[in-house]
């Protein structure tokens, strides 16, 4: 059995290929996006590793991101997925996907308006369901065209549907909820050089008739590319939840190495 462990453990330090974004109940997609080029863009990763011997192990994760970038608005569908399965059992299975779309006042400000959907066994989400909109402020930049810090600021809304698994819950739990929460959001980029990235990302949800019901996610990711397409990415993250389900843990951390294609 620790054999076993250890190398379940093993596999998600050196085979994950990226950020488990999956394991939350609140999404990054700030990351997967640079948007400084008008018209399609596409980024995908998917990866598969299988472990067999003394412990029978698979792992299968993917996302595409895509996104339409005009002068005045941009559209972006974010989608991913995992499934991890250990001697036959389904350990985790997860599944998002976000549509958004930015419309830009100006330089510094826009509206933003999102629909998602998410599933997570892991934490006992059967489906979440959320749309919102906000306004985002860029309210600091500094540097030049080869270095430069931003911030960015964004304030919104949301309702959001939770339907968990009732199974795996006390019979007195409730497994269904529908809120109001708000939302901040602040995102920091540092663009150490032409090359090397550094994004700090954290979300803040609170519901608005109990202001005790908090959720939490900051991510750290470190991108350093290889080529115009290719970037080795190393993501920093944890996630914070007030009121959790009874049978879960409140905090998560998760940290990951991995490679990012955009096309």
């Amino acid at each position: 059995m620790l054999r076993t462990n250890i190398l379940i453990f093993l596999f998600f330090i050196f085979c994950s290929p990226w950020t488990c974004v999956l394991a939350q109940s609140i999404v990054n997609t700030e990351k997967l996006f640079k948007e400084k080029k008008k018209g399609f863009a596409l980024s995908t990763k998917a990866s598969g590793n299988i472990i067999s011997g003394n412990a029978d192990i698979s792992l299968f994760k993917f996302a595409v991101n895509t996104g339409y970038l005009k002068e005045k608005w941009t559209l972006k569908l974010i989608s991913g997925g995992q499934n991890l399965v250990q001697n036959g059992n389904n350990i985790n299975s997860s599944l998002f996907s976000q549509l958004r779309f930015n419309y830009f006042i100006n330089s510094k400000l826009r509206l933003l308006t999102f629909f998602q959907i998410q599933s997570n066994n892991i934490l006992l989400l059967n489906r979440r369901v959320l749309g919102g909109l906000g306004i985002r402020r860029n309210v600091l930049g500094i540097g030049d065209s080869s270095k430069r810090f931003k911030l960015d600021v964004t304030l919104g809304a949301m309702q959001e549907e939770e339907v968990l698994d009732r199974i795996n819950l006390p019979n007195i739990e409730t497994y269904y909820t529908n809120y109001t929460r708000g939302t901040f959001v602040l995102n920091a980029v540092f663009e150490v050089t032409d090359r090397i990235t550094i994004i700090n990302t954290t979300y803040l949800q609170q519901r608005f008739k109990d202001l005790n019901d908090i959720r939490l996610l900051n991510e750290l990711n470190l991108n350093i590319p290889i080529n115009k397409s290719l970037m080795v990415t190393f993501d920093f993250e944890y996630r914070f939840d007030s009121k959790p389900p009874s049978v879960l843990k409140g905090q998560d951390f998760n940290n990951s190495i991995g490679l990012r294609l955009n096309i």
